[in-house]
């Protein structure tokens, strides 16, 4: 009995220690960045492990930034076709798993869509405008993954036309939370959650339970606060794609930052936002959000089913409207967060 109660105490008193909460944010890839740790050890240094964080991001941006003239990515924009260029293993890891993507896809998610995005003034520096039918079949025509060749071997790529144009904006984020998470994990910290421009990794718990992640209403109004849905995310990533952030309003139209590779123009459908959550990685989680949202909402669910994706479509009844919506969760989402309502 006095050892039941023993062990009863100690329990007790473990659980009662203060947690240490500590919250780092940041400025990266043309966003926000946040990190909260919630651990028991008091000896962590703060200011070395911001320093540390802070050199990961340096280093991802300076390899996949298109907003930074001197980064590997825009180096290999600029480069000539049929030449192949070294880049780093970690942007080559980035841009294969992206290609795999467009694979699946049948280029719904591509790579080389970045001339497009720019043309609608989504890009670095943009003016937000509705091109011209001519410059949209000028641009149409040097986008593609299949003008874009990889060698695993040599760690490098080769274009097929000089104007081809990579960007990784729709992984990049996803990647540098898991470049900070896995960071964490090599130091012993297992207590933790990374977000970058909303694409969020956890790991373990806060205030012993499970880290608890939103997922945004669709509503326009940045001022307006409202969630769908709260999920338990532990040892997972989450990342939502939408299209009621980043967009422009010409002639009375709504035109979308997420570009129909088929008519190279914003995609339009009832399709307001998909959030995916994967097990192991926020990059993986980022690209298929973005390649569901492109796809639109029949396809990108039977393709989501398919592949045992894990994620929750949000639509609204009407396209024309930004209120009402139905959502709607894959097998592999439910089965995940199985009791907490996911359809």
């Amino acid at each position: 009995m006095k050892k039941l109660i023993l062990i009863c105490f100690l329990f007790s008193f473990i659980a009662c220690q203060k947690e240490n909460q500590i919250s780092l944010q940041g400025k990266t890839m043309g966003t926000t960045y946040s990190v909260k740790l919630s651990s028991n050890e008091s000896n962590l240094d703060q200011n070395k492990i911001h320093q540390d964080i802070d050199k990961i991001l340096v280093h991802v941006n300076a390899l996949m930034s298109t907003y930074i003239p001197t980064s590997e990515i825009s180096q290999l924009n600029q480069s000539k076709k049929d030449i192949w260029f070294p880049i780093h293993k970690d942007f080559f890891h980035v841009l294969s798993f992206s290609m795999d993507v467009a694979e699946k896809t049948n280029g719904s998610f591509d790579p080389t869509l970045g001339p497009l995005v720019n043309l609608w003034g989504f890009g670095p520096d943009g003016k937000r405008k509705v091109p011209s039918q001519e410059e949209l079949e000028s641009t149409m025509s040097v986008v593609g993954h299949d003008k874009i060749e990889l060698d695993p071997k040599k760690m490098a790529v080769k274009k097929s036309l000089d104007k081809v144009y990579v960007d990784l904006s729709a992984s990049a984020k996803g990647y540098g939370v898991d470049a900070v998470s896995d960071y964490l994990l090599a130091k012993g910290i297992h207590n933790f959650m990374v977000e970058i421009g909303g694409e969020i990794r956890t790991s373990g718990q806060t205030k012993g339970r499970s880290w608890r992640i939103a997922i945004e209403a669709p509503h326009p109004d940045i001022v307006h606060e409202s969630y769908q849905k709260v999920l338990p995310i532990s040892n997972k990533a989450l990342a939502t794609s939408g299209d009621y952030r980043n967009f422009f309003v010409e002639g009375g139209k709504k035109y979308s930052h997420t570009i129909d590779f088929k008519t190279g123009k914003p995609a339009r459908h009832t399709l307001a936002s998909v959030s995916v959550v994967d097990e192991s990685s926020c990059m993986k989680a980022d690209a298929w959000a973005t390649a569901f949202m492109a796809m639109g909402p029949v396809k990108a669910f039977e393709l989501a089913e398919k592949l045992q994706v894990a994620a929750y479509f949000i639509y609204r009844l009407d396209g024309q409207k930004e209120e009402g919506f139905v959502t709607k969760a894959t097998s592999e989402f439910k089965k995940m967060f199985e009791g907490e309502s996911a359809q």
